[in-house]
């Protein structure tokens, strides 16, 4: 809430630093649930990564990042 122009920006900073020199994002993880009005992770309607907002939605963490494992995972397939 207190953050809602600038969400998850960092996040997004350094994935374009990674596509810059090569590297492949993997990892993408819905917008979806989240309430924020811009962000630099944002790509093609997907969070470069899994996103996690302590000071807002901190009682979804564990769940968050057990479903996006689960999903590399599934990715990867490992």
């Amino acid at each position: 809430m207190g953050y809602a122009d600038n969400f998850q920006d960092a996040m997004g900073i350094l994935e374009e630093k990674v596509s810059e020199l090569g590297g492949t994002t993997v990892g993408y993880w819905s917008t979806e649930g989240y309430d924020f009005s811009e962000s630099k992770a944002v790509r093609d309607g997907e969070f470069v990564g899994l996103a996690l907002d302590e000071d807002n939605q901190s009682e979804l963490t564990d769940d968050r990042i057990k479903t996006w494992v689960a999903q590399l995972k599934r990715e990867f397939g490992v």
